[in-house]
């Protein structure tokens, strides 16, 4: 059993500290959680020739421990040390075991004023200079599902649209009696990725922000972003660099008993290469307005918005998917006697922590247009402009509703004069019936429908696309007796039409378009039982079948249609 230098390290630092600190609770404290998963998965495959090639059973499952000490050795000063130990079943006798550093921070005040962490770090700034969009993430998941997704986003440290980095970060803020009421800063340095000291160079990330608060009605701030080559950390001297400034601003005003907000963000770009003549330069600029009206009376938001984002924008820091679509599905990853590469569906979608990203790319990531065609950035997604609409309600009795639309154009035509239409329209539902029929247990559905299309009109039949991607979901939540639930879910997608798929060099530039044609059918469908131990302990079983289905003709058809049942058990705890 192997353990790197920096984990033995971490285990004797945090013996030390119980030593010294465990006499004065207050000063040390234990965070952290385990989980237990079991999983086992079976795989049924429709061909014109039965499969004979691929194992049909699938099982696998891990227990974990991530063990966290956080430490104040003064009221200033606060240290983060976890670990993590995984053992994957089917290891024995330690054989199979794995530790690992999960989190290493240290963060504290000084001077009573400014702040500052460093080490492990969850940063965001706006949506077009560092955000995490989670943009192709299915919207009103059931329950079932996102218990799942929940583990995800704990493994991968999604956290209010953050990313995960390494480097510090420091803010302070100011206060005056007049004229303004304060002014904050922010600032940070982080590491994207490490020199091979060959032709790979050192890769950073710094950030800044002003926000200058005049009251609470009026407020504005300037935000850079930039990623950039450090120099002579190779002989290679042809450096890269991205930059992004963006200027905000957000006016409050009453009216009755009502409040209109108007805000907005602009701002510009430019990416580079220092000396390759082969790369462009590309220059563009963004406008993102809107207007947001609040209703106490029905608890409602109405938002009106305008978005205008440049065909060469570009930010590293807004435009990393959270999906990696040219990640391996680790189970069942081949199948078929011609050893087919088994696409990403809803269940990976779901709960396969493998294919998400845990931090930042530095190039531009491949998008999906089965699963977004429409903003597969979130709002950073360039070469859009139009505008949009919002409704937000809750009632007292905790219904909820939501609807957007999205109606916008291509800036400029990407293979063709014509320009594309992009509409998109989300409904989403949380009904506690319990609360509506004066129910003694709890009885909660959730109901969602996302639709998109994607057009284009030319005077060249063969430009003409009309894509459209329909996405259905419904679960339930039911309390059979006090802590003990049953779930189900079910979620369905369709794609229909033609389309052409992007291809993209190491600089972003399109190479070429290959034509698509989708009638396909996926979903999936799960219930389970859960069993809470407590706000933060629970206990899971559940079974779910997947399916993949291609509508063509059989001539037509790219790949097999298959389904996958999967019975899992998951046992999980927070600290």
């Amino acid at each position: 059993m192997m353990m790197n230098r920096k984990t033995i390290l971490l285990m004797m630092f945090a013996l030390i500290s119980m030593q010294g600190y465990s006499q004065k609770a207050r000063k040390l404290s234990f965070v952290g959680g385990a989980r237990s998963s079991v999983f086992s998965n079976s795989l049924n495959v429709t061909d014109t020739l039965p499969d004979t090639t691929t194992a049909k059973n699938n099982y696998g499952g891990y227990a974990l421990i991530d063990l966290g000490f956080n430490i104040q050795p003064n009221k200033q000063t606060e240290i983060m040390g976890m670990f993590r130990i995984k053992n994957n079943y089917g290891g024995f006798w330690g054989s199979g075991v794995q530790f690992d550093v999960r989190q290493l921070w240290v963060k504290g005040v000084v001077g009573n004023a400014i702040r500052y962490q460093i080490g492990d770090l969850n940063l965001k700034q706006s949506p077009f200079t560092l955000y995490n969009h989670h943009a192709d993430r299915l919207d009103s998941l059931p329950s079932i599902f996102r218990l799942q997704q929940n583990i995800v986003s704990y493994e991968q440290f999604y956290q209010n649209n953050t990313w995960r980095m390494q480097g510090a970060n420091v803010d302070f803020g100011l206060t005056f009696a007049k004229y303004l009421k304060e002014i904050n800063f922010n600032g940070f340095i982080t590491r994207l990725n490490a020199t091979n000291f060959a032709n790979v160079n050192e890769r950073l990330m710094t950030g800044g922000n002003i926000n200058i608060v005049q009251s609470n009605q009026l407020s504005f701030g300037y935000t850079i972003n930039r990623t950039f080559d450090l120099k002579a950390t190779t002989a290679n001297n042809n450096l890269f660099n991205n930059t992004i400034h963006t200027f905000d601003w957000k006016l409050n005003h009453s009216i009755a008993r009502n409040t209109l907000s108007i805000a907005g963000e602009a701002g510009f770009s430019n990416w580079n290469y220092s000396e390759d003549t082969l790369a462009p330069v590309l220059n563009d600029y963004f406008v993102h307005a809107y207007a947001k009206l609040y209703i106490p009376r029905f608890n409602a938001n109405i938002s009106l918005g305008y978005l205008n984002v440049g065909p060469d924008f570009r930010s590293i820091g807004a435009q990393s998917k959270d999906v990696n679509y040219n990640a391996p599905t680790v189970f069942f990853n081949r199948f078929t006697n011609n050893q087919q590469l088994r696409p990403i569906t809803l269940i990976d979608m779901i709960g396969n922590e493998h294919i998400y990203n845990k931090t930042i790319g530095s190039t531009l990531a491949a998008e999906s247009e089965l699963f977004n065609d429409i903003l597969p950035f979130g709002l950073a997604t360039f070469n859009r402009v139009g505008a949009y609409a919002k409704l937000q309600t809750q009632t007292k009795n905790n219904l909820s509703f939501q609807a957007e639309l999205y109606q916008l154009n291509e800036i400029r035509g990407q293979g063709s004069l014509a320009l594309k239409a992009f509409r998109q329209l989300k409904l989403n539902t949380n009904i506690p019936l319990h609360n509506l029929i004066g129910f003694n247990k709890k009885l909660g559905l959730q109901l969602g429908i996302r639709l998109q299309q994607t057009t284009r009109e030319s005077e060249f039949a063969v430009e003409n696309i009309d894509l459209k991607n329909i996405q259905y979901s419904a679960g339930i939540q039911y309390e059979l007796i006090p802590d003990f639930e049953i779930l189900a879910g079910f979620v369905q997608q369709r794609n229909n039409g033609n389309s052409f798929i992007t291809e993209r060099n190491e600089y972003a530039e399109v190479t070429y378009f290959r034509s698509s044609n989708y009638q396909l059918k996926q979903q999936i469908a799960a219930v389970g039982l859960r069993i809470n131990f407590s706000p933060k302990a629970y206990l899971c079983a559940m079974l779910q079948q997947s399916s993949y289905q291609d509508l063509s003709t059989v001539n037509d058809k790219a790949m097999a249609d298959f389904k996958i049942n999967q019975f899992g058990l998951i046992y999980n705890i927070l600290l």
